[in-house]
């Protein structure tokens, strides 16, 4: 039976709004489990960075330029609230929950030091050994529940203040919007040439996120290569 991630599938079909873009890494991160589990560590990383770039503006969270993966991870779980509503000890609720969830802070670390070392995500030598189905499986289960939860919590708190205007969104995204115009070229229609990334991101703003948050991955990754070197 292939392997299927249950709860982000199920999120998704209840919430495909909020939770669309996501489809085209759980997808690949399904496939990577089933055929190819050395690569899945690359799949996990990114549906987090997913889920990262998703909550992130509902909870009014703005990352550092500089803030590394378990940075952005921190900063997700820290906006999170975690209280019952009604309780009379709900925010005694929230404190103690957040403690528990602070082993996620210790995953998201140890997922960072997996990915940066040789032959787990990137690079090495063929003859070096990779990840196998049982570690795939691990990560794939780990990424599908905390991903699923972190999403729930998020969708069922108000959002924080307006969303932004897509002039100013789309805006932020200079260096994926100057690569994707690189690799599409300009769009003529008659007279007029028009911006592959600006028509994406208006037409079809689910697939603008998550080819953005994928190209951002792979730019974190080269960054990292750098950086052991």
């Amino acid at each position: 039976m292939p392997y299927t991630l249950q709860m982000l599938r199920a999120l998704m079909e209840a919430h495909p709004d909020r939770a669309g873009n996501l489809h085209i890494h759980v997808e690949s991160l399904e496939n990577s489990i089933e055929n190819q589990p050395a690569f899945c560590l690359q799949g996990v990383r990114t549906l987090f960075e997913a889920a990262h770039a998703t909550i992130a503006p509902h909870l009014g969270v703005v990352f550092a330029r500089n803030a590394g993966f378990p940075d952005r991870m921190r900063a997700v779980v820290e906006a999170l609230d975690f209280s019952i509503p009604d309780h009379p000890d709900a925010q005694r609720i929230n404190q103690t929950i957040s403690d528990l969830l602070k082993g996620i802070d210790d995953t998201a670390t140890a997922l960072a030091r997996l990915s940066n070392i040789p032959n787990m995500r990137h690079g090495g030598s063929l003859d070096w050994g990779t990840l196998q189905r049982q570690h795939a499986r691990m990560l794939g289960g780990l990424c599908d529940a905390l991903v699923s939860f972190l999403f729930d919590v998020a969708w069922s708190r108000p959002a924080a203040g307006t969303p932004e205007l897509e002039p100013e969104r789309y805006d932020d995204f200079v260096g994926f919007n100057d690569w994707l115009d690189d690799e599409c070229g300009m769009v003529e229609i008659i007279a007029a040439r028009f911006q592959p990334s600006r028509i994406l991101y208006v037409l079809d703003p689910i697939q603008y996120d998550a080819q953005r948050v994928a190209w951002a991955a792979e730019q974190n990754a080269a960054a990292s290569d750098q950086e052991a070197a």
